[in-house]
């Protein structure tokens, strides 16, 4: 690979809902893969292409193990990331992914969600009848985005003190990984383990306790990191950059009101469009990858962007246009394969009752700033959508 400092930077640009970062929409032109430096100054491969990223996610020779995790190459100085990088066999680390997977997919069942539905449904109306009581302008990520997906979270995991848990979540941030003696210290992690054994000896109907019949305490404290980590970032700004597509295309948004038979294929278009920033997920070649016309070296770090192969136009025709009739809409918003998010259903059930709701009481609502100027989050966090100020 090229030296670090003659190659394209990663977050040198600020995002923006509904476009294409500028250097991302370079590079995909360039080549399908191409070497960059991270924004933690290291090499990676930055897959950007939707062949390839489908590809490569369907690929079983990357995956979160590292032969040397401290010296290997780093996107960003992230603990929570770094959680998920062990020096395990990559055979063994996925078949116990896979056996995870097979533990929590059923709790995602269509079955499930239409179980769930009824609450999640009364969950938004009810935050909707506080941004009303609140009025206009309202910050609609921090009154509905990210209120909603902590709920319906703490619904399906049957979670006993949310104040307490929404306070570690708020700090994960700050997470330090410390396993001296086997044990995580930080109050997140802490708090984790506390909720299963409590479900050991208080069996109810939540996931956790379905864990607890099968897997440690240990185990089920690394499956809910990484399923907190994406309810807590990646779902709020799905949610909110969707609403703000809708708040800028008008005319999509009073098409879908007009036609609520076109809710599906509108919420794939928000999906489609929704990662406002590059892909974070941390993944290394266990072996060598030979991928249009360059070769990926065992322990490489491999960026596989879901952001950027939903604007590739090899796909999708005219990707920056919003377009809730659009079909086929093969985005790879919840990855593919083993890594694809068990979730889902869970993210689209949330997003339909969020615009029904939304479209149905505010019909009105558009952004209170210029889109270029609905302010993101730091990539140090993840990226994402930091506020979402509308008026109605």
């Amino acid at each position: 690979m090229t030296a670090t400092e003659d190659l394209p930077t990663l977050g040198t640009m600020a995002p923006r809902i509904g476009r294409m970062n500028p250097l991302m929409r370079s590079l995909q032109e360039q080549a399908a893969v191409c070497p960059v430096r991270t924004q933690m100054g290291d090499p990676a491969w930055l897959v950007t292409r939707h062949a390839e990223v489908k590809s490569l996610l369907m690929d079983h020779r990357i995956g979160p193990t590292h032969p040397d995790p401290p010296n290997r190459s780093k996107y960003l100085d992230n603990p929570l990331l770094d959680l998920l990088i062990t020096d395990g066999d990559p055979v063994a680390a996925r078949e116990q992914h896979q056996w995870m997977r097979n533990m929590l997919t059923p709790h995602f069942s269509a079955r499930r969600m239409a179980k769930l539905q009824p609450r999640v449904e009364a969950r938004v109306h009810g935050l909707i009848d506080a941004i009303v009581d609140h009025g206009p302008p309202a910050d609609l990520h921090d009154m509905m985005s990210l209120p909603i997906s902590f709920q319906v979270l703490c619904d399906l995991l049957e979670i006993p003190d949310r104040d307490r848990y929404l306070s570690h979540l708020s700090d994960a941030g700050a997470v330090e990984d410390d396993r001296n003696a086997g044990g995580v210290r930080h109050p997140l992690f802490g708090y984790l383990e506390e909720v299963s054994k409590h479900k050991r000896e208080n069996p109810d109907d939540g996931l956790i306790t379905a864990l607890t019949e099968n897997i440690s305490d240990d185990m089920i404290v690394a499956g809910l990191t990484a399923m907190v980590s994406i309810s807590f970032q990646v779902t709020p700004t799905n949610i909110s950059a969707g609403i703000a597509l809708f708040a800028i295309n008008t005319d999509q948004r009073d098409l879908l009101i007009a036609n609520p038979d076109l809710q599906a294929k509108a919420i794939e278009e928000g999906l489609r469009m929704s990662k406002v920033s590059e892909s974070f997920v941390p993944r290394y070649a266990s072996e060598d990858i030979d991928i249009a016309g360059v070769t990926i070296k065992s322990g490489d770090l491999v960026l596989v962007d879901h952001y950027s192969c939903g604007f590739d136009d090899r796909v999708f025709p005219e990707p920056e246009r919003f377009d809730i009739t659009r079909s086929p809409n093969p985005h790879l918003a919840f990855s593919r394969g083993i890594t694809h998010c068990i979730g889902a259903p869970l993210a689209r059930l949330e997003i339909a009752e969020v615009y029904k709701g939304l479209f149905s009481r505010l019909p009105n609502m558009r952004l209170a700033v210029a889109p270029e100027d609905v302010p993101m989050l730091g990539q140090q966090l993840g990226g994402g959508i930091a506020e979402l100020p509308v008026v109605w």
